[in-house]
């Protein structure tokens, strides 16, 4: 009988911290910081770059450069807030879009996140299907 409730208590221990770590208990602090990251698009003729800088109180500014065949053809900077809900990471850029982007995503050590699209305002007329990339924390 103490063995059974033995094996019991272990398997509920267990299944609560395999839950911890599904219900997404990162901390938003893990986020704060200067990230930088690229995306070369299928037809390799496109690349993005950017520089995102995220605060404490939830909110970003994006720095955003588009090459065309290896030339910078167009530089943005957009702000706009971010925030955590459970396992995923949304963002919002300030004036455009009705919807934050949607993201799941997963550290690699302490210095890269990889981030992967769930949902996406349509604001583009390229359809990026699995649209991942990674952020690696700006060095200063």
């Amino acid at each position: 009988m103490r063995l059974r409730a033995l094996f019991t208590l272990i398997l509920l221990s267990c299944l609560c911290v395999n839950s911890s770590a599904e219900d997404g208990n990162t901390h938003p602090e893990k986020f704060v910081g200067a990230w930088s990251g690229e995306y070369i698009h299928k037809n390799k003729t496109r690349r993005d770059s950017w520089v995102q800088t995220r605060t404490s109180d939830g909110t970003f500014e994006l720095v955003y450069e588009v090459y065309q065949y290896g030339v910078l053809s167009s530089t943005e900077i957009n702000k706009g807030t971010w925030w955590l809900e459970g396992r995923y990471f949304y963002e919002k850029q300030n004036g455009k879009h009705d919807k934050a982007d949607k993201y799941s995503f997963e550290f690699i050590g302490k210095d890269k996140i990889k981030f992967t699209e769930i949902t996406t305002d349509d604001k583009t007329s390229e359809l990026i299907e699995g649209y991942s990339f990674i952020d690696t924390r700006v060095k200063e």
